[in-house]
């Protein structure tokens, strides 16, 4: 059995490190712009639910910065970078090593953690994080980065997780990749998505169950090797190579 691997995830992360900083950002909507100040690249919860994407270019929503007062701001990566060795700090007594994936999320090696509740596990690392940073996370734990990623989907979006989802149960696994879209899988691009899609291949759970011989003809060995690690067959490459852990 593969040891557990958690991946934890910071929730709007430049937002809510502008936030730990200035508290009238709380509650309200916020946007950080790029170096350029030329687009959005981060938002808090409010914002997108104002219709704000990604990517969109700020003199395009002046209007609605106006009728919704929404707080622009310049971004601040020292700030930000800071706030990540924080995290990481204060995650480091909870796993035996970690792996920075970007910025805001970072895998977890939890092998010798086994015997513990991981879920109860994962919220002490939650609230240990919380307090030295402000930062809200969501942690999913499974065993492969791949369902480790699915798993932290899944928790951001599932409320009966409570940000935290654990997908070694096969019945949990089996339920969240049923429910999960194909084109939001971690590895799956836009004309991939695009191509399973028309083969009715709707879901994780769908990509999953796709005969191996499918999914060399459809994306390559590269998605063959996906829908591997979404069955749990770990890679033959180790995990501790140049890219793994530390």
């Amino acid at each position: 059995m593969n040891a557990p691997i958690a991946l934890i995830d910071c929730n709007n992360y430049y937002v809510s490190c502008e936030r730990a900083f200035d508290a009238s950002l709380i509650g309200v909507p916020v946007v950080v712009l790029s170096s350029n100040d030329g687009c959005a690249i981060a938002r808090s919860a409010k914002a997108k639910a104002l219709g704000i994407k990604m990517g969109d270019p700020i003199h395009h929503l002046c209007d609605k910065v106006r009728a919704h007062d929404i707080r622009v701001l310049s971004s601040n990566y020292a700030l930000y970078g800071d706030m990540q060795r924080r995290v990481l700090a204060a995650c480091e007594p909870f796993a035996r090593d970690f792996e920075i994936y970007s910025i805001d999320e970072t895998f977890l090696d939890l092998a010798g953690f086994e015997q513990r509740d991981l879920v109860a596990h994962a919220h002490a690392m939650r609230a240990q994080v919380q307090p030295w940073t402000t930062i809200p996370t969501c942690v999913g734990i499974a065993g492969a980065k791949t369902l480790a990623e699915l798993a932290d989907a899944a928790a951001k979006r599932d409320p009966r997780f409570r940000r935290v989802a654990d997908l070694r149960d096969e019945d949990v696994r089996r339920d969240v990749m049923l429910a999960f879209p194909v084109g939001d899988v971690w590895g799956v691009g836009g004309a991939t998505a695009r191509r399973l899609t028309d083969l009715g291949i709707h879901t994780a759970g769908c990509l999953r169950d796709m005969p191996m011989k499918q999914t060399r003809a459809v994306g390559t060995v590269v998605l063959e090797r996906l829908v591997a690690k979404l069955r749990g067959v770990p890679s033959k490459r180790s995990s501790r190579d140049a890219r793994g852990w530390r």
